[in-house]
């Protein structure tokens, strides 16, 4: 992640929504879905692949794509959410931030006064969905973005004397399948897991629908068209950035 408040940000956004209802809700409830948003983090591991809903920012070119002289790469989002992920819009303004997180605690206060069970299996999964969705909440510093997360889920499981991470799978294209090895990478120092998702469904479907030539690429479209049709991804879009940078 480059901000490296990431992991805190929508943590704060709840602590401001828990101080907000404490006294309306009372201690015990926001007591529990605090402690429900808190034991996430030793429950499973969310990994994230992130896109720009903006294919031809400056600061993107600057910033992921060899300083303006690579590429982006459009996906079909329609392909991309038959994956198992979760798909989150970001949302960068502080206010609404609060407002939205609280209208899912709200939601969550009167759905529990009609059952006789408190805090039961279904109201435990919202709880816990909600701490997980907190990661589409990010540093407004950061709005040029206008990020999409796909995130998914990987559990820990005992082993040794310690835990592993293991990826239950999902479904994929419309198929229950196994989950993916997991993978490391050393990232600053620390060892960082990932997995490898299948864009392709097993090379059915082409999933780009498009390619913007970096500002700084001296690359001729009809080079990367070539390309493309080549390795078998057909009719993909090619154009030149807008971006004045050199």
């Amino acid at each position: 992640m480059n901000d490296y408040m990431e992991v805190h940000w929508g943590y704060m956004i709840w602590e401001k929504v828990a101080n907000n209802l404490i006294e309306e809700f009372g201690f015990e409830f926001i007591d529990y879905i605090d402690q429900r948003i808190s034991s996430n983090g030793i429950r499973g591991l969310i990994v994230a692949s992130c896109f720009s809903k903006n294919g031809d920012v400056l600061s993107q070119w600057r910033g992921y794509a060899d300083d303006g002289k690579g590429y982006v790469i459009g996906f079909k989002a329609t392909e991309l959410l038959k994956l198992p992920i979760r798909a989150l819009e970001v949302l960068y303004n502080e206010k609404k931030q609060v407002e939205e997180v609280q209208k899912v605690v709200r939601a969550l206060y009167e759905a529990e006064k009609t059952v006789e069970k408190k805090f039961g299996p279904d109201f435990n999964t919202l709880v816990h969905l909600l701490g997980y969705d907190l990661a589409a909440l990010k540093n407004p510093a950061f709005i040029e973005e206008k990020e999409i997360r796909l995130i998914h889920l990987l559990d820990f499981k005992k082993s040794g004397k310690f835990l592993k991470l293991n990826d239950h799978g999902g479904v994929y294209f419309g198929e229950q399948r196994l989950g993916e090895k997991i993978q490391f990478r050393i990232k600053q120092d620390i060892p960082t897991p990932f997995i490898e998702l299948d864009f392709t469904n097993n090379n059915k479907i082409n999933p780009i629908a498009e390619v913007i030539i970096g500002p700084k690429n001296p690359v001729k479209k009809t080079a990367i068209s070539i390309f493309m049709e080549t390795i078998g991804l057909s009719n993909v879009t090619i154009s030149n950035s807008k971006a004045s940078y050199q």
